[in-house]
């Protein structure tokens, strides 16, 4: 039994196929990136605050939607440099606009990727592909459970498009679901961004947004465990397939 557990996970793990690997890079990189940007901050910010407004805001949206788009930096480190470049109102506006380009950017990428695997394991899990039916196949739900995960703390924001690239989500209720979600933290962030006179990655909401974003945590769990109930007896009551 001992040696029998560490095999059951290891053969899990390559059953993922490349999608066990982007987990831990969608972990791992935004972490890494984060110490690096602010390691270099004195580099590369001054050159920022001497650009115009526009040339500021094009660079600010184009690093956004690259670097966390392809989970090199945490969407929060972008945002509260928005934040510190443009004050809270124009800053939110830039850090909305370079995160909805993320998130499109990495859905892509990440669906291109993940899609053949994903569902190869779900025609091999019937009552898995029935909760996963259930879940994407309503729009209003599937954009509602994604705003939900998205104003969660628990699920980062590489790890949301991982997952909803995989699931097979359409592209226009994943950015809906996106913006809906993302919206409240990142004004958060970029207001606590306007504050500060240098990058500091400690400074990203307040005591009430960590409240929401726990509420929102439950409410997700709720919401994923009533479909999945409902869609599990659905489907054992359903007759078997005429031969």
């Amino acid at each position: 039994m001992v040696v029998r557990g560490p095999r059951r996970l290891l053969a899990a793990i390559l059953e993922l196929g490349a999608i066990g690997p982007l987990a831990a890079f969608m972990v791992l990189g935004p972490l890494a990136g984060a110490l690096v940007l602010v390691a270099t901050a004195e580099t590369w910010y001054p050159p920022l605050e001497r650009l115009s407004s526009a040339g500021a805001l094009a660079a600010i949206v184009v690093a956004t939607v690259v670097l966390a788009g392809l989970s090199l930096v945490p969407t929060h480190a972008t945002s509260l440099v928005a934040g510190m470049r443009f004050g809270a109102v124009s800053g939110t506006g830039a850090a909305l606009l370079g995160i909805v380009g993320a998130a499109a950017l990495g859905f892509l990428v990440l669906r291109r990727l993940t899609r053949d695997r994903a569902l190869l394991l779900l025609d091999r899990r019937p009552r898995a592909a029935a909760v996963h039916r259930a879940l994407v196949e309503r729009r209003g739900r599937t954009i509602g459970l994604i705003a939900l995960v998205r104003l969660s703390p628990v699920m980062p924001f590489a790890g949301t498009n991982l997952v909803m690239a995989a699931a097979g989500v359409r592209l226009r209720e994943f950015l809906i679901g996106s913006v809906l979600g993302q919206a409240p933290r990142v004004v958060a962030v970029v207001v606590a961004g306007a504050g500060l006179s240098e990058l500091d990655l400690s400074e990203s909401g307040d005591v009430r947004l960590a409240v929401v974003g726990g509420v929102a945590t439950v409410a997700a769990l709720v919401v994923i465990g009533r479909v999945a109930r409902r869609a599990l007896r659905e489907a054992a009551d359903a007759p078997p397939p005429a031969r």
